[in-house]
């Protein structure tokens, strides 16, 4: 028997960024996320959001697409962490949201030097 929809369900920018953050963060190499990096003077016209290093947009098919800020650790290799963060952040955010995500951009904004 099918269940009539009750009403309606949205995630905030901010929970999307946290996941995303999240998933960032867990791959070895990223010593942090650059939250400065992630907002823009904009945001606020364009009703964009960044969170905790992570800037969120929903376009009109409900994808998502993600822009990540992170701080790399001095002596890795550059390419192979932000396509780690890449497939994490995506694998993360389709998990739990069950949203499809079009696009993971990675900002290296800085390099942590022991």
């Amino acid at each position: 028997m099918e269940q009539a929809a009750v009403g309606s369900i949205r995630v905030a920018n901010e929970v999307i960024a946290s996941i995303g953050a999240m998933a960032a963060l867990e791959i070895e190499g990223v010593a942090g996320l650059d939250q400065a990096s992630a907002r823009h003077f904009g945001d606020w016209i364009k009703r964009e959001t960044a969170h905790r290093g992570v800037r969120v947009v929903l376009d009109a098919q409900r994808k998502i697409h993600l822009e990540v800020f992170v701080t790399v650790s001095a002596g890795v290799s550059l390419l192979e962490v932000a396509e780690r963060v890449q497939d994490n952040v995506i694998e993360a955010v389709e998990r739990m949201l069950g949203l499809e995500v079009a696009e993971v951009h990675v900002f290296v904004s800085s390099i942590a030097f022991a």
